[in-house]
């Protein structure tokens, strides 16, 4: 019966962990890298409307997190409709469609999952247009800030933008030599013969500690186990 016991307490403590600690940070693969080439395809003076959190470049990530991934989902899913007809335009659709299906993961995420760090900007969203290496910074910008998420103290300084405040930069997605590429995108969004930089960053956290996090639980379990097995085997 201590066996029992034990599997059933690993059950209790070790599932919820895995659950909120990893379904989230899982989320963000590595298409996230396709960002770059998609850039280069789309022309530079190309827009794409995004409703726009005003202040997003001076606040605090946790101010703006959860409105801009909802925002993002919009801005792509339009994007990805504009290529859906477009048979020149199939490795734009692709990589179109695994953004989305990584900000819908995010939105998911968000929903199911209570953060008491993140907060609301007291400033309603604006419909923006932006360039494809603008707008993909900011998509970038709000991946880093989700993956750091949980690594936001819950006292961090509240959602109102200051004047002393400049914006950060951010220069991962930024134009550098042209390259010729094979024509893939449609007559409407003509090739675009730049390329960008991008560092694509993917934080996970110090492996040592999540491997600590997730044993503790087991440990405990294994040791209530053993106890309960003592008490019943006298």
């Amino acid at each position: 019966t201590w066996i029992v016991t034990c599997i059933y307490l690993q059950l209790l403590l070790f599932n919820p962990l895995v659950k909120t600690k990893g379904l989230c940070r899982n989320r963000v693969t590595d298409d996230v890298k396709d960002v770059t080439k998609l850039v280069a395809n789309l022309p530079k003076d190309y827009k794409i409307a995004l409703k726009y959190v005003p202040g997003m470049d001076v606040l605090p990530s946790h101010c703006w997190i959860s409105e801009m991934v909802q925002q993002l989902s919009v801005s792509l899913t339009d994007l990805l409709d504009k290529f859906s007809n477009i048979s020149e335009g199939l490795s734009n659709y692709s990589i179109i469609d695994k953004l989305v299906k990584i900000v819908d993961d995010l939105v998911e995420c968000m929903e199911g999952h209570s953060f008491e760090n993140v907060k609301k900007s007291s400033k309603s969203p604006e419909h923006r247009l932006f360039t494809p290496e603008d707008f993909f910074r900011i998509f970038n910008r709000s991946i880093d800030a989700f993956n750091d998420l949980e690594m936001v103290a819950s006292k961090t300084s509240e959602c109102v933008i200051s004047s002393t405040l400049s914006p950060e930069k951010d220069s991962r997605v930024s134009v550098t030599k042209p390259f010729m590429l094979p024509p893939v995108a449609a007559s409407s969004l003509r090739n675009d013969s730049s390329s960008s930089n991008r560092k694509a960053t993917n934080p996970i956290g110090d492996s040592s500690v999540q491997w600590a996090v997730m044993a503790l639980p087991a440990c405990f379990s294994l040791v209530i186990g053993f106890a309960f097995g003592a008490f019943y085997w006298k």
